[in-house]
């Protein structure tokens, strides 16, 4: 396993669930210096995400239907397409990532913060889960909840504990507190970064799913 990865690296991005894959996204490694991981994910990249099996029917609701794959973990995997050019920042042991993003015409949209179980490396690249919970940013730093009905769905459902539920809820108050200081990373020039045109597009390798 790599301590650390030189930038123009490609790695997955896994999201895990009870020792399964639930998602598997490729990036490019922007920065890793040990404390902070950047990551580079452009528009149009193909990943894969778990889905409904055909052989049940499709909740109504995509908070049901995110509770009733995680409590079954009888997923199916279907592809996807990247929305929205972005690069995650990540360090060891934080319950969120901080996104920035760019539109299609490459305009800031402003910052998104994921909150998720802290990363873990491996051989292939990163694992983590998200929780549901998100704060978006706009660009005039105006700032909103995202998810909180389905994060309290999970919470309710007992798919994540109160211990896990309290430790988001601290974390995303502390989060809150930093955008409203406009203290980093919001404060930061990232929006002005820009990736390396000679980086190849990021695409999953065979072994994606171990």
């Amino acid at each position: 396993m790599s301590s650390t990865w030189s930038a123009g690296t490609t790695i997955i991005l896994h999201e895990i669930w009870r020792g399964r894959v639930y998602s598997a996204r490729p990036v490019v490694v922007a920065e890793d210096t040990g404390d902070r991981l950047a990551l580079w994910c452009p528009r149009g990249t193909r990943w894969k995400v778990a889905t409904t099996p055909p052989s049940r029917e499709r909740a109504p609701t995509r908070a049901d239907r995110f509770v009733t794959l995680l409590e079954r973990s009888d997923w199916v995997f279907q592809d996807a397409t990247w929305r929205i050019s972005n690069l995650t920042q990540v360090r060891p042991g934080d319950w969120h990532a901080v996104w920035a993003g760019w539109d299609e015409a490459g305009d800031p949209w402003g910052w998104y913060v994921n909150f998720q179980r802290p990363f873990v490396r491996t051989k292939q690249g990163i694992q983590t889960m998200d929780l549901a919970l998100d704060i978006v940013v706009e660009p005039d730093a105006k700032w909103r909840w995202k998810d909180e009905d389905e994060f309290q769905v999970l919470v309710d459902a007992g798919v994540i504990d109160g211990t896990e539920a309290a430790t988001v809820r601290r974390e995303a108050e502390n989060m809150s507190a930093r955008i409203e200081a406009n203290e980093a990373p919001f404060n930061e020039p990232w929006h002005d970064w820009r990736p390396d045109p000679a980086w190849p597009a990021p695409r999953l390798p065979d072994g994606w799913d171990r």
